[in-house]
């Protein structure tokens, strides 16, 4: 791996990240702290590309946050996923307004059983465990187990 020494070259670089997926300024440097001979250097690119809006952690959180929630993850695993990306739990609460949390808990579940849904208890708090893993939590559930059973 070359040492990048040249604000030119960094910022090339990092154009290159950034033509596959959105970063955050965060993960970029620390994609990047490895590879440049200064860091102070690596800072001010960084600093550039978030003037020249080439950068967002705005519209990282966007495209992330959306990407998780089609992929049925739910808020507490999403804002722990953000916030160990750099992003700040302001911007995470800002974003998800107006989400639907109980409704996707449902949809993630009946996908889960697909149309199947379980009798005996044990099988139900598995079902539970799972919606929590995936980050949603306890009202969120309650109410995902309470609309099927009104279906």
């Amino acid at each position: 791996m070359k040492i990048l020494d040249e604000p030119k070259t960094i910022r090339l670089k990092i154009m290159d990240f950034l033509a596959r997926r959105e970063y955050s300024s965060k993960e970029i440097y620390q994609k990047m702290s490895r590879r440049v001979e200064f860091r102070e250097m690596l800072d001010d690119v960084i600093q550039q590309l978030v003037e020249d809006g080439l950068i967002s952690d705005a519209r990282f959180a966007e495209s992330y946050f959306q990407s998780r929630k089609n992929r049925g993850f739910g808020p507490l695993r999403i804002k722990n996923e953000l916030k160990q990306k750099g992003i700040n739990e302001g911007l995470f609460n800002e974003i998800q307004e107006g989400t639907e949390w109980s409704v996707l808990a449902l949809e993630v579940l009946e996908k889960k059983v697909k149309g199947k849904f379980p009798e005996e208890k044990k099988e139900v708090l598995k079902l539970k465990n799972f919606l929590n893993y995936r980050g949603f939590n306890f009202q969120h559930i309650d109410s995902a187990f309470s609309m099927i059973e009104i279906e």
